[in-house]
This record gives C-alpha cells, structure tokens and sequence, in this order.
C-alpha cells in the first residue's frame, strides 16, 4: 500500500504542479517542463510494471525489452533528481537476473543438442542477450561484471567436450560474439510497444507486482 501511494503521490504532485498554474499566469515553459516530466514517469512505470509482471510469470524473453528500457529512462529520471524515478537496484536486479535467465534457457537448448533446439537457444544469446551485454559493462557495478562473466564463462565451458561436429562449429561462430563484446553500445531493438493504462489501473498494478516482490527473497540483489 505504501510504494502505491508514493507512486500516486508522485503524479499528484506534477499535476498539482499544473493547476498551481493560473491562466493568467502561464508559463508555457513551464507548463511543458512538468507536462513531460509526467509522461516520462509515467512511461518508465509503464515499461518497468509491464517487464516485472512478465518476469514473474518466467517470460523472460518478452520481459527483457521492457526491464531494459525501464532500467535505461530511469537513469534519466534520477539524473535529474533523487526522487524523480523508481529504485534503480531494484531495476538493475531484474534487468541481470532476466539475462541471467535467458543465457541458463538458451544454454540448456544448446545442451540438448538437438534442432531446432540448438538454434533457438543460439538466437536467443545473439539476438537478445550478446546485444544487451554492453549495457551491463558501461556502468562497472560489480554484480553487472559478475553476471557478465557468469554467462561467458557457461559457454566458455563447453570448449574441449565431445560433440557433434556441427554443434562445435556453432559454439566456434558464436563464443567470439559473446567474448568480445565491448561497452560500445551498438544496434538495439527498439522500444516494445507500451500497453494502454488508465492511471488508476497502472497504479493498482504497480502495487501488486512491488507486493508480489515483496514476497520474494532478496538474497543476491
């Protein structure tokens, strides 16, 4: 109940912000100033609801783009103030924790050995994850360097086991992707389309999904 007050209690105050404005006194400066940091808090809670309500139902592969995007604007709004934004480790966990989830999915394909098994787990690190690695190394925060060496070093592993001989040509064409990735943040998907909340149901959603977290053990954050 308290994180859904604070989030409603962040947008009454840009809105209040608003109708302190007189007609007579319009500043429209101003005026857009607060109009677009509203919709900008508004769109980063949309992008972070939507990409832990996915995560909580093991979606990662669609949870990724939301929790990287939410992660990314966020930094925005707490470049520009303290309390402008949402709690940037509790983004930053999910964000690593979905990656983390996507390379143990498409490792565990690559294991099997079988198509279209292998393949699919192969897109899913060269598509999704290997894009998503600079993002982690730019920053230097340790758990982001820990988690980029977790999944380097579960690939690296399979080096020197038996194999077929086309899965070793596969593993030998991907690893230098994976190995040597730079903090150069390079092509990227764009945006996932946001979905349409009333401000009432995206708080009451926001609620739940920080209540359903609540609930879940914090060790590793």
């Amino acid at each position: 109940m308290l994180v859904s007050l604070g989030c409603k209690s962040i947008m009454n105050v840009a809105r209040a912000k608003l109708d302190l404005i007189k007609p007579e006194e319009v500043n429209m400066d101003e005026y857009e100033m607060w109009h677009q940091a509203y919709r900008n808090f508004r769109e980063t809670t949309v992008f972070m609801v939507t990409g832990l309500e996915l995560f909580q139902k093991t979606n990662y592969v669609e949870a990724l783009m939301y929790l990287i995007y939410s992660h990314q604007y966020n930094r925005e709004l707490l470049s520009k103030g303290l309390y402008r934004g949402h709690d940037e480790e509790l983004l930053g966990h999910y964000r690593r924790e979905c990656l983390l989830k996507l390379n143990e999915q498409a490792a565990a394909m690559f294991e099997s050995g079988e198509e279209p098994e292998v393949t699919t787990g192969l897109g899913i690190m060269n598509e999704l994850v290997v894009p998503c690695i600079p993002l982690l190394l730019v920053h230097d925060t340790e758990r982001d360097l820990l988690a980029v060496e977790d999944m380097r070093n579960r690939w690296c592993s399979y080096l020197g086991q038996e194999m077929e001989s086309n899965l070793q040509e596969k593993l030998t064409d991907f690893l230098p992707k994976l190995l040597d990735c730079s903090t150069e943040i390079k092509s990227f998907h764009d945006p996932p389309k946001l979905p349409a909340y009333s401000t009432l149901e995206l708080c009451e959603r926001f609620s739940r999904i920080m209540a359903a977290l609540c609930r879940v053990p914090t060790e590793g954050r």
